[in-house]
């Protein structure tokens, strides 16, 4: 009996060794191929980066890391820039920091720090800081699927010397979110308590929130990216884009839009007003200069709608002219 109790014994105990060897093994294979895959990953960030830099489309990633061992992985930089040739648009920003999931390395979050510096040719430039900007991708074989960009605290400053334009930007929050839906692309943004300064205005603060489909646009998201000609060539479905300055004063507009090839826009919108006589005083109150086309807009949007205060009406945007009813009421500009 004492045999066979040691032998049993024995047959544990080497069924326990085997297993640790065998946990061991594992987590020194898992080890090695975590940081084969995290040299691999870091050569080819800093390639792909060298080799933009010969293309129309740069970017740049100052000191990258691969961090993340044991269960994620990810790049960091002390601070990223990206160049776009074809539309005269750069930026830089400041530390980037992002993780992606072992098991799923196409998804991945980004953080990046402010400060940041947009420019656009020929001298526009927009700074801004924030306190936090987190963002989450999911990338397939030829680029993005969708993404996602969410900031608190953002405040910057929109300089155009040539324009003699100086705008200060403010906004608690804000989001913005991009899919591919067959060949369109779907657009969502939202900002929250939005404040502009002009030069001695401060407007007061809105809620924004656009949500669009923009047609054969989800090329946009793979390598190729955005063609330089946008918005020109573009024909967009406005499901809704809303301001709301809060205790029901609100203004939505919804609709085709396109815009040519010599950048002129049209479409025909819904126009809807929550509280038509509060944006009629609002706008004389802080452009004292427009207050009596605002009064005459107000007018007539009221008698299209029966003399409501909710008011309902159609607006048609022919080759740039913007059409109230039958009577123009204004000019866009080519984009």
């Amino acid at each position: 009996m004492a045999s066979s109790s040691r032998a049993g014994t024995s047959g544990v105990s080497r069924k326990i060794v085997w297993l640790a060897i065998a946990v061991v093994l594992a987590i020194a294979l898992y080890t090695g191929g975590w940081f084969y895959a995290a040299s691999w990953l870091k050569d080819r960030v800093t390639q792909e980066l060298a080799a933009s830099q010969q293309g129309l489309h740069s970017a740049s990633c100052s000191n990258p890391d691969v961090r993340g061992f044991p269960f994620r992985i990810g790049v960091f930089c002390d601070a990223v820039g990206f160049d776009d040739r074809p539309t005269g648009l750069s930026a830089t920003f400041g530390a980037l920091r992002s993780a992606a999931q072992v098991y799923w390395p196409g998804h991945a979050v980004v953080e990046i720090d402010g400060p940041a510096q947009v420019r656009m040719t020929p001298d526009i430039v927009f700074d801004a800081d924030w306190s936090l900007l987190h963002a989450s991708v999911v990338a397939g074989t030829d680029g993005l699927d969708r993404a996602s960009v969410a900031y608190d605290g953002l405040k910057g400053t929109l300089n155009a010397p040539s324009e003699g334009l100086t705008v200060a930007v403010s906004a608690t929050h804000g989001e913005k979110h991009v899919r591919r839906s067959g060949e369109a692309l779907d657009v969502a943004v939202s900002l929250h308590a939005l404040t502009l300064g002009l030069k001695d205005k401060v407007l007061p603060p809105v809620d924004v929130a656009l949500d669009m489909t923009i047609a054969d646009a989800a090329r946009w998201l793979s390598k190729e990216g955005v063609p330089g000609t946008v918005p020109r060539g573009t024909s967009t479905e406005l499901r809704a884009l809303s301001l709301d300055l809060g205790g029901g004063k609100t203004v939505t507009l919804s609709g085709p839009v396109s815009v040519d090839d010599e950048g002129y826009v049209s479409g025909a919108l819904d126009l809807t007003v929550e509280g038509v006589d509060a944006w009629r005083d609002r706008i004389s109150e802080l452009f004292p200069e427009t207050a009596k086309t605002a009064r005459k807009m107000a007018s007539a949007i009221k008698s299209l709608s029966g003399g409501q205060d909710r008011a309902s009406v159609k607006l048609t945007l022919r080759q740039g002219t913007v059409y109230l009813a039958f009577f123009p009421i204004g000019e866009i500009p080519p984009l």
